[in-house]
């Protein structure tokens, strides 16, 4: 896709737990387990500048949000 930014694939969860993302049966198909949405801003250091998170994984963070949290981090 000639990307450049890194995408993140987490089939075994790990990234989710880490992040305290992970939902346990939110999802009646598969297994029932999903990541909770969330939106973290890292600096260039990978400092975390600005993080959403939220209960219900079928409410998202809109992306004039982001946009707006971006133009404010120096």
């Amino acid at each position: 896709m000639k990307l450049d930014f890194p995408i993140l694939s987490d089939p075994e969860l790990k990234a989710i737990d880490a992040f305290g993302l992970h939902h346990e049966g939110a999802y009646s198909m598969n297994d029932g387990d999903i990541a909770r949405p969330g939106v973290y801003i890292l600096d260039r250091n990978g400092v975390v500048r600005w993080r959403a998170l939220t209960e219900n994984w079928r409410i998202r963070v809109r992306p004039e949000t982001v946009l707006k949290q971006l133009a404010e981090i120096p």
